[in-house]
C-alpha cells in the first residue's frame, strides 16, 4: 500500500516532458495490450470451434468407413481404416465398439479415458484438456456400433499460445518503438507551449515581472490559455500599479494622520507586527522599540483602565471590531487620552489573526467635552434657578393679585372709619352727661334735648349698617390674607421636597398649580375648565411637575391676555396613556404660528417683551429630568394652544 503514494509522488515530481512520454507510452500499451488479448481470446475462440468441427468430421469420416467392416466383422480392416490417425498427434487414443459395448478395433491402445456407452449420443465431451470425441456408426438406419478417439487438446493449444505470444511480443515492440519515435518527434508541439508558460510564470514569480508576455504559438487550448495567461499578467501589471500608488497613498494618509495605525496580535496587543511613526509624537517611543518590547504596550496603558483594553479585546473577538477610550502614559509620564478602534481580520477561511487598529489622541476632545458638561451643569442649574424663579414669581404675582384686594379691601375699611359716625355718638354722651341732675326737664324741655332721642335712634342704625359693612370687609380681608397664607405655605412645601421623587395623584398637582394662579384668573377675567379622568398616579418630583404646571398655566393666562372677548378659557385635562399619564393645558388664545413650534423650547427663545426664554426650556428639561416630555401643538395665530406633560405612571402603586 505504501508503495502506490511514493509511485504517485515520483510521478507528480517528474518533468512534463517525461510524464507526457510515460502517458503516452503507458496509454500505447495499454491499448496494444487490449487489443492483443481481444484478438487472443477470439483467436483462440475460433480455434476451439474449427478444431471442434474438424475432430467431428474426421470422427463422421471414421464411423462411416469402418461401419461396412463393423458389419462383416472384418476387425482388420477397420484397424486399417484407423491408421492414418497416427498423422494427428494429438489422437492419443481411437477404437471402434460394437453394439454390445465390446471394443472391436482399436487404435494407440491407450485406456486413461473410459470408452462411451454404446448408446451415448454424438459429441465431445471435455474431460479438462482432454476431449473424447464420440459417433455413432449407422448402417442402413441402424446404430450397429460407436467410434470414439480421445484427444489431447492442450496439446494445439499451447502451440498456439506460444506462436501468438511471439508474434504479439513482436507487434507490441515494434509498435512500442514507433510509440516512443512518434512521441519524441510529436510532444514539442504541446511542450513547448507549455515551457513557454513556465518561463514565463518563473519571470514572474522570482522577479516581479509582469510585462512579460507568453507567445502565442496555437490557437488550441494551450493557446487560449496562453492568451488567459497574458491577459491575466496585463490585469495584474494594472492591479500591481494601483496597488503601489494605493501603498503610497496609504503610506502618505497613515504618516499624516494625527493618530497611530497599527496591526497587533491577540493577548492584550502585545505583539505588535506594524505601527506608524506617530508614536514617536504621541506617545514618545520610536517605532523600532515598540515593535521589539511586547511590553511596552502594557506598560503605557494606565493600571485604572487596563480592564477596558481586556474588554475591547474580548469585544474584538466576539464581533470582530471594538471601540474604547483609556488612558495611556508617555514615556515622560504624561497622561493621555486615546480611542482605540478597529477591526479583527484573518485568513480566506475565516481564521482570525489579528488586530488592525487606529489609536487616536482624544485628550484635547476629552478636556473640551469636561469643560462642556461643566458649561452644562451650570446652565442646567441656571435653568433650574430660573425655573425656580418663574415659580417664585408666579407666587409672588398670585400673592400680588390678593394683596390688590387687601388693599382695596383696607382703603375701604379706612374711609369708613375715616367718615364714622362714633365720634356723634361721643358729641351726643357729652351732652347728655353735661345736664346732670337736669336730664328730663332738657329732653323734654330744651328744643336741643327734644331732637336727642329721635338722633339717637337714627345714629343707632347707621353705627349697624356701618358695623355690618365693616365686618363684610374685615371677613373679605380676613380670607384674602388666608389666600396668601396658604400660596406662601403650598410653595414652601413644595420646596422643601424639591428634588424627592414620590408616587402622587396628578389630580392635586393641578389644583395646587390652579390655586396659585387663581388671583390671576380672577382679576383677568379667565375661567378654568377641569377635565380629570381616572389615572394611575405618578412616581415625580412634585416640586419639577409644579413648575412646569404654574410655567404652561401662567402662558396660557398671557395668551388670552393678547385676545379681546369674554370667552377666555383654559382647559386643563388629566387621561391615561398606556405606561404614561397626559397633563394637558389648553387655551383659546393667540395661538403660535408654525415656524416658531420647532424651538419654543429652545434657550432664550421667547416672544414676549419681558419674557427671558428661561420657562419652556427649564420645563422641558425638567420633564426629562423626571423621565417625561413636554410637547406643544397649535393650528397657529388665532387658534390657541395645547401643551402637553407626559409623566410615567405607575400601574401598580404597591411597587412605589
Amino acid at each position: 500500500m505504501k508503495a502506490m503514494p511514493n509511485l504517485q509522488s515520483r510521478f507528480r515530481d517528474l518533468s512534463i516532458k517525461r510524464k507526457v512520454m510515460l502517458v503516452t507510452i503507458t496509454a500505447s500499451l495499454v491499448a496494444l495490450f487490449a487489443v492483443a488479448g481481444g484478438l487472443y481470446a477470439f483467436q483462440l475462440r475460433n480455434f476451439r470451434h474449427t478444431f471442434q468441427r474438424e475432430l467431428q468430421t474426421l470422427a463422421q469420416v471414421m464411423a462411416d468407413n469402418c461401419a461396412t467392416a463393423l458389419a462383416f466383422d472384418d476387425a482388420k480392416t477397420a484397424t486399417d481404416v484407423m491408421a492414418p490417425l497416427h498423422v494427428k498427434p494429438e489422437i492419443e487414443n481411437a477404437a471402434v465398439l460394437g453394439k454390445d459395448g465390446k471394443t472391436f478395433a482399436a487404435f494407440g491402445g491407450k485406456d486413461e479415458c473410459p470408452p462411451p456407452r454404446p448408446g451415448d449420443p454424438a459429441g465431445i465431451v471435455d474431460r479438462g484438456g482432454s476431449w473424447t470425441v464420440v459417433q455413432p456408426i449407422v448402417l442402413d438406419g441402424e446404430r450397429i456400433g460407436t467410434f470414439f478417439m480421445d484427444v489431447d487438446y492442450a496439446r494445439p493449444r499451447g502451440e498456439l499460445q506460444s506462436l501468438y505470444l511471439s508474434v504479439t511480443a513482436a507487434v507490441l515492440g515494434g509498435s512500442l518503438l514507433l510509440v516512443v519515435l512518434l512521441t519524441l518527434r510529436l510532444q514539442d508541439f504541446i511542450l513547448r507551449p507549455i515551457r513557454l508558460l513556465a518561463g514565463a510564470s518563473e519571470a514572474v514569480a522570482s522577479r516581479h515581472d509582469y510585462s512579460v508576455r507568453v507567445p502565442e504559438v496555437s490557437r488550441d487550448e494551450l493557446g487560449q490559455l496562453s492568451s488567459a495567461f497574458n491577459q491575466m499578467l496585463a490585469r495584474v501589471q494594472e492591479q500591481d500599479k494601483a496597488l503601489r500608488f494605493a501603498e503610497l497613498k496609504f503610506r502618505s494618509i497613515v504618516e499624516q494622520l494625527p493618530a497611530i495605525t497599527y496591526v497587533a496580535e491577540l493577548g492584550l496587543l502585545a505583539k505588535w507586527s506594524f505601527v506608524s511613526p506617530q508614536i514617536s509624537s504621541l506617545l514618545g517611543y520610536s517605532p523600532e522599540e515598540w515593535l521589539t518590547q511586547g511590553s511596552l504596550w502594557l506598560e503605557a496603558i494606565h493600571p485604572d483602565d487596563r480592564v477596558i483594553a481586556e474588554r475591547a479585546e474580548a469585544e474584538a473577538h466576539e464581533t470582530g471590531h471594538f471601540l474604547a477610550e483609556y488612558r495611556m502614559l508617555t514615556r515622560t509620564g504624561e497622561i493621555r487620552w486615546f480611542r482605540d478602534q478597529g477591526v479583527l481580520a484573518g485568513t480566506a477561511e475565516g481564521e482570525k489573526q489579528a488586530l488592525y487598529g487606529v489609536l487616536m489622541d482624544i485628550s484635547e476632545v476629552k478636556a473640551a467635552a469636561a469643560h462642556l458638561a461643566d458649561l452644562n451643569r451650570q446652565l442646567v442649574e441656571t435653568s433650574r434657578h430660573a425655573g425656580m424663579a418663574e415659580v417664585a414669581t408666579g407666587v409672588l404675582h398670585n400673592v400680588g393679585n390678593v394683596l390688590n384686594s387687601v388693599n382695596i379691601s383696607a382703603g375701604i375699611l379706612l374711609d369708613r372709619l375715616r367718615g364714622s359716625k362714633v365720634p356723634n355718638l361721643a358729641k351726643a354722651a357729652a351732652l347728655l352727661t353735661a345736664q346732670n341732675g337736669s336730664l328730663a326737664r332738657f329732653l323734654t324741655e330744651d328744643p336741643q334735648g327734644q331732637k336727642l332721642p329721635g338722633y339717637l335712634a337714627k345714629l343707632g342704625e347707621h353705627l349697624i349698617a356701618e358695623n355690618t359693612l365693616l365686618l363684610g370687609e374685615a371677613d373679605h380681608l380676613g380670607r384674602h390674607i388666608e389666600h396668601i397664607k396658604e400660596v406662601v405655605a403650598m410653595q414652601q412645601s413644595y420646596a422643601k421636597v424639591s428634588g424627592a421623587f414620590e408616587t402622587l395623584p396628578l389630580d392635586q398637582l393641578v389644583e395646587d398649580a390652579i390655586a396659585m394662579n387663581y388671583g390671576a384668573f380672577e382679576r383677568h377675567g379667565v375661567s378654568v375648565e377641569r377635565r380629570f379622568s381616572p389615572a394611575p398616579p405618578a412616581r415625580v418630583d412634585r416640586h419639577k411637575v409644579l413648575q412646569i404646571l404654574i410655567n404652561l398655566i401662567r402662558n396660557a393666562k398671557y395668551a388670552l391676555d393678547e385676545v379681546e372677548g369674554p370667552d377666555k378659557k383654559i382647559t386643563i385635562s388629566i387621561e391615561p396613556a398606556g405606561e404614561h399619564v397626559h397633563i394637558r393645558v389648553a387655551d383659546n388664545g393667540i395661538g403660535i404660528p408654525p415656524e416658531n413650534l420647532d424651538r419654543i423650547f429652545a434657550h432664550g427663545f421667547t416672544t414676549r417683551k419681558e419674557g427671558h426664554g428661561f420657562g419652556l426650556h427649564s420645563g422641558a428639561n425638567a420633564a426629562r429630568e423626571i423621565g417625561g416630555t413636554l410637547t406643544v401643538q397649535s393650528d397657529g395665530l388665532g387658534h390657541g394652544a395645547t401643551f402637553t406633560l407626559e409623566l410615567p405612571a405607575v400601574t401598580e402603586p404597591n411597587q412605589a
